[in-house]
């Protein structure tokens, strides 16, 4: 009976994580994606702190016409 059970909620959990990760992998950027291997590669660094800082850092850059860093033109 509990097998029943267990197998449609691990389908259902399978579909679900698959959707987070087709949904993250979606949202990044071109520029994100390039920079998430450098990130996860620092001590402690997790994909949602990556995500952001990788964002961060590319809006950064466009935003200084490709400069990156410091901003000084």
């Amino acid at each position: 009976m509990a097998s029943k059970i267990t197998i449609p909620a691990l389908l259902i959990a399978t579909l679900v994580v698959a959707a987070a990760i087709v949904e993250t992998g979606e949202a990044l950027s071109e520029c994100a994606k390039q920079c998430m291997p450098v990130c996860l590669k620092e001590q402690g660094a997790t994909i949602p702190v990556c995500e952001t800082a990788c964002e961060n850092y590319c809006q950064q850059s466009s935003d200084n016409g490709g400069q990156g860093g410091g901003g000084v033109v």
